[in-house]
């Protein structure tokens, strides 16, 4: 048994985790005050939501973020229920304006 020579499957180089397909494309991102964000790219939105870094409307199938911070003293559920639709160009800049 001394000889027994190692599966070629175990040799492959090892693939990086997708964390962004593992958590439903949510990922995290820090804002300008320290508090940690869940963050989702939508590819086309199926409803009009008010921008809250414009107040601007986003339109039926236009791309945009859904941000929201588990972070607050009622806890993270309530957090995910006050999330909140965002322009992308909003979404990174906000915290600028």
């Amino acid at each position: 048994m001394g000889n027994m020579r190692r599966s070629k499957k175990y040799s492959r180089p090892v693939r990086p985790l997708n964390t962004q397909a593992v958590f439903g494309g949510v990922h995290e991102e820090e804002g300008h005050d320290g508090r940690i964000f869940k963050v989702r790219h939508i590819a086309a939105g199926t409803k009009e939501y008010v921008c809250p870094g414009c107040n601007g409307i986003i339109l039926v199938g236009q791309s945009h973020e859904v941000a929201w911070s588990e972070e607050s003293i009622f806890g993270a559920q309530y957090g995910l229920e006050m999330r909140r639709h965002w322009h992308t160009s909003c979404w990174k800049h906000r915290g600028r304006r």
